[in-house]
């Protein structure tokens, strides 16, 4: 897969996870996300709910 979008990072160091990003993931308010490092990439995965 490519590049989805980029984001910007504020100030204090936050980002929005961006739109196409989260329709991939199916995420929105509440859910939950990891952030792994792999192979030297960054890996973002949603956490599944128990």
């Amino acid at each position: 897969m490519g590049n989805l979008t980029d984001t910007k990072v504020s100030e204090k160091n936050l980002t929005t996870v961006p739109k196409p990003v989260r329709n991939f993931l199916d995420v929105g308010e509440g859910d939950r996300i990891e952030w792994h490092v792999e192979d030297g990439k960054i890996v973002v995965k949603k956490v599944e709910s128990e």
